[in-house]
């Protein structure tokens, strides 16, 4: 049973994810879904949670929280809960 309130757009883009708390942390991964407050990217390595990350893709620029990042195979699933809504950006980039 899904309990979340907002759409989920799947994709699978190639972002850039940086993260302010450690300094030299900036590494490509995976967009594997966004919604209106939140997405989840698939990382090469943990992140702690609660940490602050900043994702960029083309114009996007995100900035959230991380909610949770936990073992998918080899990689990491890591979920953030945004700042700012990201509805328009999320249909822009789901039906392309």
């Amino acid at each position: 049973m899904n309990r979340r309130s907002r759409t989920r757009f799947k994709t699978d883009l190639t972002v850039t994810l940086s993260c302010p708390e450690f300094k030299s942390y900036t590494e490509k991964a995976r967009l594997a879904d966004l919604s209106v407050h939140g997405l989840s990217v698939i990382l090469k390595e943990k992140l702690p949670i609660g940490a602050v990350v900043k994702v960029e893709w083309g114009d996007a620029v995100f900035d959230g929280e991380l909610v949770y990042c936990q073992p998918y195979g080899q990689e990491f699933l890591a979920g953030l809960k945004v700042e700012d809504a990201v509805y328009e950006t999320a249909r822009k980039y789901a039906t392309q």
